[in-house]
């Protein structure tokens, strides 16, 4: 069972209130009540029902509290008693929520770490969804996030950029009407493949707009990681980071081109909640982040 789930629950019988409850838990009460929706579903009882004042336990929560109240103070204890995290014996798991450029560009160097330095440590991998992460980091879904978080507010999340980032343009190495140079006439004459704008990457078609320009979009899809092979048999063109393109570039004959054109550059950063268990571990795995991808 989710350990998040059961301090809900003590949260709540413990206030009797599902707003008194989501204030101590720094949740929004929605959130709350999500959680508590899913333990009543996965006990098939429901646990609090309203009254008057609030909420009061079901015979079955008021059974369950002792046991769950104890186990959660024993975790607790055994938490605050461990002095540091040993990444070399720590069997914890991660939840990493990073755009596919992330995948592509991040985790074989990420894997190829862990492996020499943290044997037991799993990975769970999650899709950045811009409008969630701070819910996802704050309710404990997400430990780390690692994205572009320029268009993203988020002011109950501690962040620290990871590296700047700017946009090429790729296309395949035996491109019949580019070689050497990109120009503007050359670009916006060509078809492009472009990422939807959920995705966040909005940056190049809001600057050619500025401009009074548009190019011509042949194909949308939703990630970067699927254009490898699109690029090596097309001649569609595709503006993308430079550390993703370098690494397309690794296994595909393409060139990189500079844009014709000025757009500005952004920044990746690393983002957490301060959550108070953990937080040796998710120190270590932020700082290990942030140098894997110096070295990218």
């Amino acid at each position: 069972m989710d350990l998040s789930l059961i301090k809900v629950f003590i949260i709540i019988y413990q206030t009797q209130n599902i707003s008194h409850a989501a204030e101590r838990l720094n949740l929004s009460q929605p959130s709350v009540t999500y959680n508590l929706n899913r333990l009543r579903k996965m006990l098939n009882d429901q646990l609090f029902v309203r009254d008057k004042f609030g909420v009061k336990p079901t015979k079955l929560a008021q059974s369950l509290y002792p046991s769950f109240y104890e186990a959660i103070v024993k975790i607790d204890m055994a938490i605050d008693s461990a002095k540091h995290f040993d990444p070399l014996t720590s069997s914890k798991v991660f939840r990493l929520g990073i755009s596919d450029l992330g995948e592509i560009c991040l985790l074989p160097s990420l894997i190829e770490y862990l492996e020499q330095h943290a044997p037991n440590i799993k990975l769970e991998i999650e899709e950045i969804h811009s409008e969630k992460v701070e819910e996802w980091l704050v309710e404990g879904f997400l430990d780390v996030a690692v994205f572009n978080s320029s268009h993203t507010i988020m002011p109950k999340i501690e962040s620290r950029n990871l590296f700047e980032e700017r946009y090429v343009c790729i296309a395949k190495k035996e491109h019949p009407r580019i070689q050497q140079k990109l120009s503007m006439e050359a670009y916006l004459s060509e078809k492009h493949v472009a990422i939807k704008s959920s995705t966040g990457h909005i940056e190049i078609d809001q600057r050619l707009k500025e401009l009074g320009h548009s190019r011509q979009i042949m194909l949308e899809v939703p990630h970067f990681s699927v254009l490898q092979n699109v690029v090596k048999h097309s001649e569609l063109l595709v503006t993308l980071p430079s550390r993703a393109a370098k690494v397309y570039q690794q296994h595909t004959d393409i060139q990189i081109f500079e844009l014709p054109f000025e757009v500005s550059s952004f920044n990746v950063s690393v983002n957490w909640y301060n959550h108070k268990d953990d937080l040796d571990a998710r120190k270590w795995f932020c700082k290990i982040l942030k140098n894997i991808f110096s070295t990218l």
